[in-house]
């Protein structure tokens, strides 16, 4: 019964959650762009009197608009052109694919697995490939042989070349766009996180987005950038400072806050006068602001100020700013390399993304099966409608439940409330071919402006436009276009939904492997930091970045999947509660509070070091090994051990011994330092341990 209940109250959730309108807008210069295309080849197309060339260009410009308009991480010109040229060929190949019958799945099955894969690169670039294979399958089912199928596919290309085209008008705003959208998301939550204090969680996700962001630059563009590595580096740093001090009382937070959030703005409008804000009443106050607190912020702000003025001087040509080895630490080397470690993460069986390319690529050659299969719904639909079937059970696959069957549900509504309103606005036998012309181009333009919005709002256009341009063209009856995409779209979204209940990927029985993973790469990064005490320069700047982000995107991946639980219908069989994951991930929180704290204390000078420590590194790295494995193989945690060898490494060696003859004040600072550095990584560890078994935190 209970079981039955928790389904029933995961479908409720997933159906409310489907009917929800996001409040989201599209980059406005991306979006203006995209609709001049659009419009010039409506307008071309209709103007050359040939209603094919007008379908298509519109297909080509549509799609490939949207290619540009979502967010990006590599300039618009380099991305109209890359998604413009793999849509193109694509459709091209589909003109041959045609020739082969049913035997088109089996390549499908491939094509749609490698685009699953490619969503190892992010949401949008997975997005991004599936619309190629889309592009395929449209040529493959609707051209009636190869040379039609070429002219198809020739004014396809046609419409991507405007979406190139479009990219060069004006305005072009500072270099680096969507790298400097990043950095500003980077520093928006930082101002979000010193305003919280100790009450706040920094996320990590803006900065894993940030680091991608300059990391894709490919070699020759990175000197030019060099001041957005140099205010990544000083975010870093800005972090760390705001870690330390998160549980001061003498913060002025709000004019700290203050002064990040004009960083912010300027570097995402690249105008001086957004940074006005950080000079005016706050400055004034940091100005008074004295204390060990003030030391450590006040000099990690005043950095991010100066590369944020310099920022705005546009004077990013080579060899105008010191672009120095250190600006540089722990980004990978290229887009190559970054996509080789992507992809290698994510091909091996256990992954969450591996199990997900096999569920689309199932998903597509069973959609586009069935929907040759079912054929014209009885007189009711159109002929050569396979790949829209197809086309939604690919864009409806996620490798989550709750957004699988978010996505499913919310198309699925979305194209039956636009066929039902395509339909009844073509009852009136007023529409002739200019009026189609002009409809179809409005509600393209139309999906346009509500792309981020929700599944179900975006489809409730898209309908309603293929019904109008099918009803331009005059090939098929619009009103059987309007109810036979509506039911592809069920159709299509249903498959989907069956695919991922027969091939799931559950979360709530993944937690304990993703906090053990989590609690293997810390396990690296506090061996790494602790033993930086043992001598001056011992922490390698390159490997600790690396050794960052991994921690980061294991963080990332639990808290996805923590959020994913509300969705699931088995989550009442996790291992930990609600509350006990709300309180693993303030603990994980605090682990990582540990570890700014104890790189903020690496030894400076030789005289810093404190060699003791490396024997606790061996201990913690011990511990924390057990832990992973305990976690891992969901077997009774082994804890209790580390504050009793952190206690005989301090009794035993001279950890503990902070009197110094030699020091003005017969104390050493170092040590001193060094302790409270062990003890809170001690501290935070127990309680993760502690919350982990179940016990309160």
């Amino acid at each position: 019964m209970y079981a039955g209940t928790m389904w029933w109250s995961s479908v409720a959730h997933t159906l409310a959650a489907a009917t929800r309108v996001e409040r989201r807008w599209c980059e406005p210069r991306a979006l203006a762009r995209a609709t001049v295309a659009l419009v010039a080849g409506s307008v071309i197309g209709w103007a050359i009197d040939d209603r094919m060339a007008w379908a298509m260009m519109m297909v080509g410009t549509f799609i490939c608009g949207i290619c540009t308009i979502l967010p990006a991480t590599r300039n618009r010109f380099s991305l109209s052109l890359i998604s413009g040229a793999a849509f193109t060929a694509a459709v091209f190949a589909g003109v041959y694919l045609h020739e082969l019958g049913w035997w088109v799945l089996p390549v499908l099955f491939v094509g749609a697995y490698v685009a699953g894969l490619w969503r190892a690169f992010g949401v949008v670039p997975g997005i991004r490939a599936c619309l190629v294979v889309i592009g395929a399958m449209i040529t493959a089912d609707l051209s009636p042989g190869v040379d039609q199928g070429l002219i198809m596919a020739r004014w396809i290309a046609v419409g991507a070349g405007m979406v190139v085209v479009a990219q060069f008008l004006p305005p072009y705003g500072p270099r680096h766009h969507n790298q400097r959208r990043s950095l500003a998301a980077l520093y928006s939550a930082l101002a979000g996180y010193a305003a919280a204090g100790s009450a706040g969680r920094l996320p990590s996700t803006p900065f894993t987005l940030a680091r991608t962001a300059l990391g894709v630059l490919p070699a020759f563009a990175r000197r030019p950038a060099g001041p957005l590595f140099a205010l990544y580096g000083a975010a870093e740093e800005v972090r760390r400072a705001l870690k330390m001090t998160a549980h001061a009382t003498d913060v002025p937070r709000t004019a700290v806050a203050a002064t990040l959030n004009a960083v912010a703005a300027a570097v995402r409008s690249g105008r001086a006068t957004d940074l006005d804000a950080a000079f005016g009443a706050p400055a004034r106050e940091l100005e008074h602001w004295r204390g060990a607190e003030a030391d450590l912020v006040l000099p990690r702000l005043a950095e991010a100020l100066d590369i944020a003025r310099y920022t705005l001087r546009r004077s990013d040509r080579p060899g105008e700013f010191e672009m120095g080895e250190q600006h540089l630490v722990g980004f990978p080397a290229g887009a190559a390399r970054f996509g080789r470690q992507r992809l290698a993460a994510e091909l091996r069986p256990g992954a969450p993304l591996f199990m997900n390319s096999i569920r689309l690529a199932v998903g597509a050659a069973a959609g586009e099966a069935i929907g040759r299969w079912i054929g014209d719904f009885g007189g009711h639909g159109l002929p050569s409608h396979g790949f829209w079937a197809a086309l939604t059970t690919i864009l409806v696959l996620f490798p989550d439940y709750g957004h699988t069957l978010t996505r499913g549900w919310g198309r699925s509504a979305g194209s039956v409330i636009g066929g039902v309103a395509a339909w009844v606005l073509l009852l009136p036998d007023v529409w002739n071919h200019d009026a189609m012309v002009v409809a179809a181009t409005v509600l393209a333009l139309l999906a346009f402006y509500v792309l981020l919005m929700g599944q179900w709002v975006l489809n409730i256009f898209i309908t309603a436009w293929i019904v109008f341009l099918i009803g331009g063209i005059g090939l098929y009856p619009a009103a059987e276009a309007a109810w036979g995409r509506a039911a592809d779209t069920v159709v299509g979204a249903l498959v989907g939904m069956v695919i991922f209940l027969i091939l799931p990927t559950y979360h709530h029985n993944r937690l304990p492997e993703l906090l053990a993973r989590w609690v293997e790469a810390q396990r690296d990064l506090f061996g790494a930091l602790l033993e930086g005490y043992a001598r001056v320069g011992a922490v390698d700047p390159a490997g600790l970045g690396t050794l960052r982000d991994r921690a980061r995107q294991t963080r990332e991946r639990l808290e996805a999947a923590i959020g994913s639980l509300a969705h699931e219908p088995r989550s009442h069989r996790a291992r930990w509660s609600a509350t006990e994951l709300a309180a693993i991930q303030s603990a994980v929180f605090d682990v990582g509070r540990a570890a700014a704290l104890v790189y903020g204390n690496l030894p400076r000078t030789r005289s810093d070091a404190v060699p003791e420590t490396a024997l606790f590194a061996a201990e913690v790295r011990d511990h924390l090994d057990r832990l992973a494995e305990d976690l891992a193989l969901d077997a009774p945690l082994r804890t209790g051990d580390l504050r009793e060898a952190f206690d005989r490494v301090a009794s035993d060696g001279r950890l503990a011994q902070l009197t110094d003859p030699t020091a003005p004040d017969g104390i050493s600072h170092a040590r001193s330092r060094a302790l409270t550095a062990c003890l809170q990584t001690v501290t935070s560890v127990e309680r993760l341990e502690r919350v982990a078994m179940g016990r309160a935190a």
